[in-house]
């Protein structure tokens, strides 16, 4: 590696020939072989002469800042404090928070903080919006809350507008993933699964075009084609784009090469008046294929304009009429379709859908329903849980109102197993395998903090709570970016004005993005905000009322039932509903082991007064149940076993919390006490209201 160096400075200076993307080759080849000392090492004997642009050396942060290993955390915070970049915040910050990883995000937060590298695009926003609503204890900088209060009104003004959730998004410019594709230090699959990772949502012509021209043939575009739609990265509605679809799906290796390597701009194809010039100019120059590759696009853009929507659009709007003619059976045939066909459902639609699935449903069953089905089959329950979780899948915001509904009819109709199973079901949909962002619907956030910005605040509070990579670096927080300049040979001047070239890019649109429709923007939160989070919709789902609730819904109608052979034969099983009278303690256990907040009082107090309710004669008790099972002894050990710790207290402290639980039964539950023990109530309560009549006074 060294005699290749010299090379590189022999070709440098003598022939005034830059060896292209060295640095970059070199430095990424140790960080991907975990050689942290080597890419130190390198970055530094590198950098003053090979130095990448910041595009690049953005990419390359955002490519390994994923792997939150301390090594390479390490390694990345070294390489960024000895170079001349302080405009990474935009790079690393929203990569982060988009391929679900706030924490990391954060950190990376004081890091460019305390190195004034503040964000200066919109990239950042969702970021910042999070962490205003969901840590309000981070003071923000001022050029943070700028940013947050930039957009504010063109945010408002675009929430009544309508959604798709394939719409087009990502963090960065269709020229810079381009060259990131192009790149020949990692292969066409891996560039294309680390963009998706790093928040990549649309695919542009230029990163397209890039894509196609690292395979050898039709076939080979073909798979990378379908590879982006198993990420679901959209691909930009261009002509060029289109173009390249149909040829690489058609199998046309001629036209597909003939179009990538022409010399025709991919945003000129766009224009019909700019087609024709071409297309004359080839007939003149008698350049028959290039007059053939123009006359099969403007065949495609004709075919293409008779078709007034996408199969996504169409789905869409047929839905929409049979919701108008409340018609859920095709409603249900539409979604199976989407699903096959991995089209995305609009914002709108799902929430149209929702309404209409939960018209005639509330937190209580209905009397009527349960006489006539029973309690353990309401078809429109059920129907209701398969679409709300089908809705759910298409990764459009679901109020978590209508989860605690669900979870509240299965609960009083007494249907433990399925409750279990959605449970499952919603914890699962809140925290995503590959990690990412989920969205969360409006009504169920928290409010905007009113943020006073305090610059100095925020560099103390930076100062007294540094990290452990903070703490290594901090003393090498003052390096003299002047070093860098002189090494490089730049004036301060240049410096400034290379600053602001790449403050400029960061301002530029390719023609693509802005031709695309304003979209509602939905609030996401990223996969690793823990449910214990008060904020988090698993928490507010799965709340303390809930959970007392759970644990009254399982034990007394439980209690009512014969007891299971598992729980007389003292075999431990897996099932909630294989611990009895235990089976609410075992499924908030399952609960708590997944991540949901459980807390031990809630089911400490609530078990003793159910014990307690349960020794009330008149109380719902199944006759093959004795006093035996709600013994003390009994269901601590049944209660501890399900909880899988000890959470009750000794059998002797158990007995006096249940006895000073009487009194308060008697004040509770008067009626049930004077249906028992009173024979002659009836007689003697005519007897008291004529004792206590006025006629009847001496």
């Amino acid at each position: 590696m060294e005699e290749l160096f010299a090379f590189a400075q022999q070709l440098r200076d003598e022939y005034d020939f830059n060896w292209p993307e060295l640095y970059m080759k070199v430095v990424h080849f140790y960080l991907s072989q975990s050689d942290y000392d080597a890419a130190s090492r390198w970055h530094l004997k590198l950098m003053p002469g090979f130095r990448p642009d910041l595009d690049s050396f953005g990419a390359l942060l955002t490519s390994f800042v994923i792997d939150f290993s301390p090594d390479m955390q390490r390694t990345l915070t070294r390489m960024y404090v000895f170079s001349p970049f302080r405009e990474l915040y935009d790079y690393v910050v929203p990569a982060l928070f988009d391929s679900g990883q706030s924490h990391p995000a954060r950190v990376w937060r004081k890091r460019f903080i305390l190195f004034d590298d503040y964000p200066t695009s919109t990239k950042s926003k969702p970021f910042l919006d999070f962490a205003s609503r969901y840590f309000p204890t981070i003071c923000l900088t001022q050029e943070e809350l700028k940013l947050l209060g930039r957009d504010a009104s063109a945010l408002a003004g675009s929430t009544s507008k309508d959604s798709q959730s394939d719409q087009p998004k990502g963090i960065y410019s269709d020229k810079f993933t381009a060259r990131w594709f192009a790149s020949s230090w990692t292969s066409s699959e891996f560039a294309i699964n680390l963009m998706h990772k790093l928040g990549l949502k649309t695919i542009g012509p230029l990163s397209l075009q890039s894509v196609a021209l690292r395979e050898d043939d039709a076939r080979g575009v073909a798979d990378r084609l379908t590879q982006l739609e198993k990420l679901r990265i959209a691909i930009a509605p261009n002509l060029y784009c289109k173009a390249i679809v149909s040829f690489a799906k058609g199998g046309n290796d001629d036209l597909l090469r003939d179009l990538l390597h022409c010399d025709i701009h991919p945003d000129e194809f766009d224009d019909p008046e700019t087609r024709q010039l071409l297309l004359a100019a080839a007939a003149r120059q008698q350049d028959w294929g290039r007059e053939r590759l123009l006359q099969e696009v403007e065949a495609l853009d004709v075919w293409t304009s008779q078709q007034k929507h996408s199969h996504s659009e169409d789905l869409n709007q047929y839905l929409r009429a049979m919701l108008r003619r409340e018609d859920l059976h095709n409603v249900r045939l539409i979604l199976d379709e989407m699903d096959t066909s991995n089209v995305s459902l609009w914002q709108r639609n799902s929430a149209a859908v929702l309404r209409q699935v939960f018209k005639d449903i509330w937190y209580y069953p209905k009397n009527i329903k349960q006489k006539f089905y029973g309690h353990q089959g309401d078809p429109q329950l059920d129907r209701a849980i398969n679409l709300a979780l089908q809705v759910a899948r298409h990764d459009v915001a679901i109020p978590i109102r209508y989860w605690q509904m669900l979870l509240y009819n299965l609960g009083r109709l007494g249907r433990f197993s399925d409750l279990e199973k959605l449970s499952y079901e919603i914890c699962e949909l809140y925290n995503p395998e590959y990690g990412g962002l989920i969205p969360v619907h409006r009504r169920d956030l928290p409010g905007k903090p009113d943020i006073i910005p305090n610059k100095e605040s925020e560099k103390t509070e930076l100062l007294l709570e540094p990290s452990a990579e903070d703490t290594g670096k901090h003393s090498r927080s003052h390096f003299p970016e002047e070093f860098w300049r002189a090494e490089m040979g730049l004036t301060e001047e240049e410096a400034k004005s290379q600053s602001g070239k790449h403050k400029s890019d960061n301002k530029t649109y390719d023609g693509w993005q802005k031709r695309t429709k304003k979209v509602e923007e939905v609030f996401c939160i990223p996969a690793d905000l823990p449910f214990t989070h008060r904020w988090h919709p698993v928490q507010k789902i799965f709340s303390s009322n809930f959970q007392r609730a759970l644990l009254r819904w399982t034990f007394d109608k439980t209690l009512a039932q014969q007891p299971t052979k598992q729980s007389l034969m003292g075999v431990r099983q897996e099932g909630a509903q294989d611990f009895d009278l235990a089976c609410g303690v075992r499924l908030l256990a399952l609960l708590r082991d997944r991540g949901v907040l459980v807390d031990k009082q809630i089911i400490r107090g609530a078990i003793i007064r159910r014990i307690a309710v349960a020794h009330l004669p008149g109380r719902a008790r199944d006759r093959a149940r004795d006093n035996r099972e709600l013994s003390p002894e009994n269901m601590k050990r049944l209660v501890d076993e399900a909880w899988g710790s000890e959470i009750l207290p000794g059998v002797a402290q158990l007995s006096k919390e249940i006895e000073n639980q009487k009194p308060k039964m008697w004040k509770n539950y008067p009626r049930l006490f004077k249906k028992n023990y009173d024979k002659d109530g009836d007689d003697d309560d005519e007897e008291i209201r004529k004792a206590n009549s006025p006629h009847s006074w001496p």
